[in-house]
């Protein structure tokens, strides 16, 4: 799973393996370690919820996004590429968050990983 931010807005891509483990379990994660000592680990997470709507959260470093089941389910089992939504953070314009299939580079760039990503859907029509 990647994860990519601004100042309002988070978008996580997972590639098919994430989505299978997402689909099996109804948690995906990621973590990065900046150090031994503790408090030095930064994760990021995608869960399936009982709410009624998405939500995002942040505490001890661990980034949670939670999508509602049926929502998920939908995404998982169709062609559709992302949900999209607006969270609420106490600011006039939200938190923007997008989760999405992880659709192969249509230009390969060195040192992107795109082993198990999604087949482009316009990669017939550059080749």
């Amino acid at each position: 799973m990647k994860l990519r931010t601004t100042g309002r807005s988070i978008r996580l891509r997972l590639n098919q393996d994430d989505i299978r483990k997402f689909a099996q379990t109804g948690v995906v994660e990621e973590s990065i370690t900046f150090g031994v000592s503790a408090g030095s680990k930064f994760v990021y997470r995608l869960n399936c919820s009982d709410q009624s709507t998405l939500t995002s959260s942040i505490d001890n470093g661990v980034i949670t996004i939670a999508i509602p089941k049926k929502e998920a389910q939908d995404w998982i089992e169709t062609e559709q590429v992302g949900i999209e939504s607006i969270c609420s953070n106490g600011t006039p314009e939200g938190l923007a968050v997008l989760i999405e299939k992880d659709f192969a580079c249509l230009t390969p760039r060195t040192g992107d990983d795109d082993i198990d990503s999604f087949p482009h859907p316009l990669a017939e029509k550059v080749s």
